[in-house]
């Protein structure tokens, strides 16, 4: 039996500006993401910080963001139940307004559903979309009415579930199960559901380990010494990283383990000459020349100017002196410094479809015409930049994707049209290899498996 409506409370006659409310900023964020190729993760962290929100603001429209992104699916078939007509033909503000509603109503236990209800009506008049808020109270009302109908059985029907409840686009559903099986892919898609810890590792040119173990448990966080990379804390906080002790004073790199492991598998010792080929804002190359030192050099080349004022700010902030950037294109790194570096990293653009349980939004914005458009990218990269590497040195290839066109196949192609690389098992630099690299000789981690984002990577040593 349906339970009975909740009786609706009046709205405050003291409505609180936008700039103060965690509803309304959730929703510019989601709007914005939804329209532009932004990530959700930069853009909320700016508007957080001109929000003025503190504390539980600030946390619920965190929460409300990545919720909202991760969830979308089920969001969507929530609302899809009840609606008269179809969700895409709503306009963007309508659209995303009941998705929060629905979120809070369906998700999170702590709101009552009077709040959640009130206050998307609320939002539908500050956004613009007040002939809308009667429709938006009728809907949500609803939802919260059938709220416990069963969401389907992932051993019956693991397409129809995880492209639904599971929250998931269909194409990668089918995708997974038909690679995986659907019990494996059910794994790794609920790993991709799951929040992830914050994840940061110690910049050693400015702390060591012990000092920000100490920081952070002063400031009473829950932290967890990392399994696969030393020097790597995992913490739930309820800030962000640039509230963490220690960030301000440049002694902290915000990465997930698996991230870092293509820089383990360079093997680099101190004074090394390293050449990060995509080197995007400098996380990589921040690790790099904290294992290289002051006498090494890491020149970190990038093309998006953009990018590139991002990699510069992390200079300042983390002292990262062996770093010299350069903007510039990979794909000519091996015609501009032909042989000169024993050790090359390319961590490549790509799909970025390891990354979904940290990046909620990447799922709905990649198409499966989006893998072969990456490949074509990483074969011109690799092609570009292995002209670079000094006889006898590295070439680590890397991906944030574990899809087989971006990886394998990729691979498979360069080693072909040079003889003069060989695959080279980064087993023996790693601090904790055990089930991270196959018997080919390329790593792979796993969420499900491993508990971190899932990454690529393929060490290639050329002929001395």
């Amino acid at each position: 039996m349906d339970a009975a409506p909740t009786p609706r409370r009046p709205v405050s006659p003291f409505p609180r500006s936008e700039r103060q409310d965690p509803r309304a900023l959730a929703l510019d964020v989601l709007q914005r993401v939804e329209a532009t190729d932004a990530y959700a993760n930069l853009l909320l962290d700016v508007r957080l910080r001109k929000s003025g929100l503190t504390g539980p603001d600030r946390a619920l429209a965190t929460e409300l963001v990545y919720g909202v992104l991760r969830w979308r699916g089920k969001l969507d078939w929530i609302l899809t139940q009840v609606l008269d007509r179809p969700l895409s033909a709503l306009d963007r503000p309508v659209r995303q307004i009941l998705r929060l509603g629905a979120y809070q109503l369906c998700c999170l236990a702590r709101i009552p559903d009077f709040a959640a209800v009130d206050e998307a009506v609320r939002l539908a008049r500050r956004a613009g979309a007040g002939r809308s808020a009667g429709y938006v109270n009728a809907i949500l009302r609803t939802v919260a009415r059938r709220r416990g109908t069963p969401d389907g059985d992932p051993t019956a029907d693991p397409i129809g579930y995880w492209g639904s409840v599971g929250s998931h686009p269909r194409w990668l559903v089918e995708r997974w199960v038909d690679r995986l099986g659907p019990d494996e892919a059910g794994q790794l898609m609920a790993a991709s559901n799951t929040v992830p810890p914050v994840t940061v590792l110690v910049n050693a040119l400015k702390a060591c380990s012990e000092d920000v173990w100490r920081a952070l448990m002063q400031a009473a966080l829950e932290v967890v010494s990392g399994r696969w990379v030393p020097g790597a804390f995992s913490l739930r906080c309820a800030g962000g990283v640039a509230d963490l002790p220690g960030f301000a004073e440049g002694w902290l790199i915000p990465m997930d383990e698996a991230g870092a492991l293509p820089v383990l598998a360079l093997d680099l010792t101190p004074g090394q000459r390293v050449l990060d080929a995509c080197a995007g804002g400098g996380s990589k190359s921040a690790l790099i020349a904290g294992r290289v030192g002051p006498e090494g050099e890491v020149v970190a080349l990038d093309r998006s100017p953009r990018a590139m004022r991002r990699l510069e700010a992390a200079i300042r902030r983390l002292g990262l002196g062996p770093v010299r950037p350069r903007l510039a294109d990979a794909r000519s790194a091996g015609a501009t410094w032909p042989g000169e570096f024993p050790r090359v990293l390319l961590d490549a653009p790509c799909t970025g479809l390891g990354t979904i349980r940290r990046r909620p939004e990447i799922r709905w914005r990649r198409q499966p015409a989006d893998l072969a458009r990456a490949a074509t990218l990483q074969r011109d990269l690799l092609e570009g930049v292995a002209g670079a590497v000094a006889r006898g040195g590295l070439l680590v290839y890397s991906t944030c994707s574990l899809e087989p066109e971006e990886t394998d196949a990729v691979v498979a192609t360069f080693l072909a049209a040079h003889p003069e690389f060989h695959l080279d098992s980064p087993a023996p630099a790693l601090h904790q290899p055990a089930d991270l690299v196959d018997g080919g000789g390329l790593l792979r981690a796993w969420p499900h498996r491993h508990g971190t984002d899932g990454f690529f990577v393929a060490r290639l040593r050329r002929a001395s």
